[in-house]
């Protein structure tokens, strides 16, 4: 009887090792799969980020700035950008949003400075070209092309009075 204990069968061992391999196959294919569909998610998502952060940040800055018809288009460096007017203690100061050198730039300036350089300005984003226009008074349309091709743009309007 103790010689029926002590017999292995080759077969048992093998049949183990399968099972095992096979365990650890199917749990390689899962993280694959999953590793696979995590970087499509992330990728969707980081396309679809930049496609709306230059429209949603000219908008934010628009609505921050909506404050006695402080807002107009003006030609500077040869193209439309944005000009954004605030008083600071007495002294005018304007933002512009302006495309320079397939980059959305914002500047910050007084507005009595007579020339600046458009390299001056703080890179916002990287976009194939910017032009925005006042289609009727207070009301202005944005055109953003991103460096992918994506062509976007939007409609906003001051919603504040001219000064008096």
């Amino acid at each position: 009887m103790r010689q029926e204990q002590k017999k292995n069968h080759t077969i048992d061992t093998v049949f183990v090792i399968c099972l095992l391999l096979l365990f650890v196959l199917s749990s390689l294919s899962v993280i694959a799969i999953g590793a696979s569909i995590y970087k499509k998610n992330v990728s969707a998502m980081a396309d679809n980020s930049a496609h709306r952060i230059a429209c949603a940040y000219i908008t934010e800055k628009v609505r921050q700035a909506d404050e006695g018809g402080n807002i107009h288009v003006e030609q500077v460096f040869g193209e439309n950008a944005l000009v954004l007017s605030e008083d600071v203690d007495g002294v005018q100061y304007n933002t512009y949003i302006y495309d320079y050198d397939g980059n959305l730039m914002e500047l910050f300036a007084r507005a009595d400075l007579g020339n600046f350089y458009p390299q001056s300005g703080q890179k916002i984003l990287e976009i194939g070209s910017f032009d925005i226009e006042e289609i009727d008074t207070g009301f202005f349309r944005a055109d953003v092309v991103l460096e992918d091709g994506f062509e976007d743009y939007l409609y906003i309007t001051r919603r504040s009075s001219t000064a008096n």
